[in-house]
C-alpha cells in the first residue's frame, strides 16, 4: 500500500517530521512518498495563505498521477485542495482537517478544536459546519499570539498549546480535544502523553480513516 503525504506549506522541515509520524503511526507494510508546496507560506496562517496553499495543491495533480498511491493525505488543517482532488482522481483523498472533526464528532462527547491561528477562526467554523461536525462541538481555542511566534520552537508551541487545553477542560467542559494543524502534530503527540483527555490527532485521524477505507477489515487499534 502506497500513501502519499502532501505538505502544502512550504516547510520541508514540516514535511519530514510528518513523514516521520506518519510512518509511526501507520501499519509497517505501508510505503509512503511525500510532497511539499514549492510556493506559499512556511506556515498556514491566513485566508490567503489558504487560498494559495490549496491552489499549489491542486497544481499537484500530474505528480500524484506519476507516484501512482493507492491514497492521498493532505495534511495541513485547513484541508487546502481537499475537494477539488477528490473530485478529479480516482482513488481516496483525506484531509486531517476534516478526518480529525469527523471522528471528534463521532464520539459524542463535547470537543474542543485548539488551534494556533487567529486569523483563521472563521475559516475554521466553517470547516466544522461543512463537515457537518457541529452537534457536539464545544468550543474553538484559539492561542493568543501570531501562529509564527507560537510555533518558533517545539518547546514553545507545546506550553501554549497545553495552556489552552487547560482553558479547553477547566473553563469549557470539553471531553474530546482536537489539536488543529499539521505542524502541530508532534505538540499533539507529546500531549497525548500527559492527559487522560481524549486527544485527536489529525494526522492519525486520517491515518486511521485511510486504513479503515483501504483495509475495512484491519484492527484500527493495533
Amino acid at each position: 500500500m502506497k500513501l502519499l503525504l502532501i505538505n502544502p506549506n512550504t516547510n520541508a522541515a514540516t514535511t519530514r517530521m510528518m513523514l516521520e509520524l506518519a510512518r509511526s503511526m501507520a501499519p509497517a507494510d505501508w510505503e509512503w512518498e511525500a510532497l511539499t508546496a514549492e510556493r506559499g507560506a512556511m506556515l498556514i496562517d491566513n485566508p490567503e495563505a489558504l487560498n494559495v496553499a490549496a491552489a499549489e495543491v491542486v497544481a499537484m495533480e500530474a505528480r500524484i498521477r506519476a507516484l501512482q498511491p493507492d491514497a492521498v493525505i493532505v495534511a495541513a488543517f485547513g484541508d487546502p485542495g481537499m475537494q477539488t482532488l477528490r473530485e478529479s482522481l480516482d482513488i481516496p483523498v483525506f484531509g486531517i482537517g476534516e478526518c480529525a472533526m469527523r471522528e471528534a464528532d463521532a464520539l459524542g462527547l463535547p470537543f474542543s478544536v485548539l488551534t494556533i491561528t487567529p486569523r483563521l477562526r472563521e475559516s475554521t467554523l466553517a470547516q466544522l459546519r461543512r463537515y457537518g461536525c457541529e452537534a457536539h462541538f464545544n468550543t474553538l481555542v484559539i492561542t493568543a499570539d501570531d501562529a509564527t511566534e507560537t510555533a518558533r520552537s517545539h518547546e514553545t508551541l507545546v506550553a501554549r498549546v497545553a495552556a489552552s487545553i487547560t482553558r479547553a477542560i477547566h473553563e469549557d467542559g470539553s471531553k474530546v480535544l482536537v489539536i488543529g494543524g499539521g505542524p502541530v502534530a508532534a505538540a499533539a503527540k507529546s500531549l497525548d502523553q500527559s492527559t487522560d483527555i481524549t486527544v485527536i490527532q489529525p494526522l492519525l485521524a486520517a491515518i486511521n480513516k485511510a486504513r479503515s477505507t483501504l483495509s475495512p477489515s484491519a484492527d484500527l487499534s493495533s
